[in-house]
């Protein structure tokens, strides 16, 4: 459990206790052919503890001044004050209905810390038509206090992963595409798969520079899927990608496509460099 101070602030204090539920999965009626979703889960995972992952924070959305904040998306701490999620977990919101909290393994637990957002960064050229430059940041009005064993920063990737190196990824959420999701946070392995295979997967020219890809190509079965999009993709422990979008969930013959962080590395330095 993550330490209570000034800046960490119990979810009970929002009025969450009880009462939070996650979005739910965008799914349409007689839904047939598969569909694109932006809106990551994990498939095929297993679960873990916050402390494997300390940088993985639930981002809470309220939609009205009255509603009740709910899980919406993952995102990373970057710095205490700092949070790197997708921009289209954001776009056409504004900060003051989003909190963030950190330091806890429960989707709807109340044992985490929680901090207002004060503004938020999309990349300039976020193209919402092709879900590419999935980038955004988020800036705390006040910094978590970071612990180093339930909340602690991720480090940026610097290179692109090759293809067939592992990758981790967690988030809150459905196991399925449509199905229920998980309170506890999971995590799943899946090889990295290179652009070119990936945009021979969705068509010529439809795999950007600013996305990667991982899947298990030909069988499946392991996956990011509906509602923690932003979330984390790891390779070597670094932060390599984010979970921004795909063709239904864990299907043999489309991988899920993340935003390449390494590529857009310099964008997030220079915009935090110039925001704190």
């Amino acid at each position: 459990m993550a330490t209570f101070n000034n800046s960490c602030v119990l979810l009970l204090a929002f009025g969450l206790f009880a009462t939070l539920v996650a979005g739910q999965p965008i799914k349409e009626e007689g839904e047939i052919t598969p569909v694109l979703s932006k809106d990551g889960r994990i498939v095929g995972g297993y679960a873990v503890d916050i402390t494997k992952h300390p940088h993985q924070i639930s981002m809470r959305h309220k939609s009205c001044e009255d509603c009740t904040y709910t899980h919406t998306c993952g995102g990373s701490i970057y710095r205490p004050d700092v949070i790197v999620t997708a921009a289209h977990c954001v776009n056409g919101r504004v900060a003051k209905n989003f909190i963030i909290v950190g330091g806890t393994s429960t989707r709807n637990g109340v044992d985490g810390c929680v901090a207002r957002v004060e503004k938020i960064v999309m990349h300039e050229k976020y193209n919402s038509s092709i879900t590419d430059n999935d980038v955004a940041l988020m800036f705390l009005a006040t910094p978590l206090p970071l612990d180093g064993i339930t909340m602690a920063p991720i480090e940026l990737a610097t290179e692109v992963p090759e293809h067939g190196s592992k990758s981790t990824i967690t988030g809150w959420g459905t196991t399925s595409s449509g199905g229920v999701s998980s309170n506890q946070l999971l995590a799943v392995d899946v090889p990295i798969v290179s652009n070119e295979r990936c945009d021979a997967a969705y068509g010529p020219g439809r795999i950007t520079d600013a996305m990667l890809c991982a899947g298990v190509e030909g069988v499946g079965g392991k996956d990011a899927c509906q509602g923690d999009s932003g979330g984390p993709l790891l390779v070597n422990g670094k932060m390599a990608g984010l979970v921004s979008w795909g063709r239904s969930c864990a299907l043999p013959d489309y991988p899920g496509v993340y935003t390449n962080v390494p590529y857009l590395r310099q964008w997030i330095l220079d915009t935090v460099a110039a925001n704190v």
